[in-house]
């Protein structure tokens, strides 16, 4: 993208929107509306629209090149999600302050173990199978030296997997809300190099302890991973605001 670096900071957004809706395409058969949420969604993700951006309407339908119509639909389902606020008459990507990350992360330790905990209940030789070859594939990746947005993506399958193995949909209804709103957060915490190794062994326990079917193991374990996850997330946090960053 150094084609980029000269030119206006709209330009460049401009640009770098509508590359990632083009790259969505007609993502299975999606909708306007849903492919430009989705784009929101995923140019929050990558930074192009960071927490605390105003968004206008008349640029996001230029750079997407889409009608209003399909993209009020598509914001006002992303504000519904609480990944947007309104404030009179500006639409900003929401920011989250840390008492918000705070609060995010007590719910997910409390969803989560609860999940880790039903799995060790619930999972049958299959599911528990696929927990430990995304365990191994981890230590793969680890020994390749995989970029964290490859490590991101991994970890985000181990943590479905034991959701799956939860055999609870009520879990999962409550886990895809509060999932929406973690892409608010920020970089992911594999790029803190002394945190890879360490997750690799918090996820490796919780596996064992659901292959050994203790419930109150896989619960502890899933709890601290988090926890610990939380203090990454924070530190992070903390090096982008003294960065400038955030």
């Amino acid at each position: 993208m150094d084609h980029l670096k000269n030119r206006p900071q709209s330009e460049k957004t401009a640009e770098l929107l509508g590359a990632i809706i083009k790259e969505l395409g007609s993502s299975e058969g999606a909708s306007t509306a849903k492919r430009c949420r989705m784009a929101v969604i995923e140019a929050i993700k990558t930074g192009v629209l960071p927490s605390g951006t105003r968004l206008i309407e008349a640029d996001l339908c230029a750079a997407f090149s889409v009608s209003r119509t399909p993209l009020r639909e598509a914001l006002a389902a992303l504000r519904a999600d609480g990944i947007l606020d309104s404030d009179s008459q500006t639409l900003r990507v929401r920011k989250l302050a840390w008492r918000d990350i705070h609060d995010l992360y007590d719910m997910r330790v409390l969803l989560e173990g609860a999940a880790a905990y039903y799995a060790a209940h619930h999972a049958g030789a299959a599911e528990k199978q696929v927990l430990a070859s995304l365990v191994e594939r981890e230590e793969r990746l680890i020994a390749q030296d995989a970029p964290p947005e490859v490590m991101a993506r991994h970890n985000v399958q181990f943590h479905h997997a034991i959701l799956e193995a939860s055999r609870n949909p009520f879990l999962k209804e409550a886990l895809a809300r509060l999932s929406h709103l973690f892409i608010l957060i920020g970089d992911t915490a594999y790029r803190l190099k002394d945190r890879v190794l360490v997750i690799q062994t918090q996820h490796a326990a919780i596996c064992q302890a659901i292959e050994n079917s203790d419930a109150k193991t896989a619960r502890q374990a899933m709890e601290t991973h988090l926890k610990d996850a939380l203090a990454a997330r924070l530190r992070l946090l903390s090096h982008d605001i003294s960065d400038g960053t955030a």
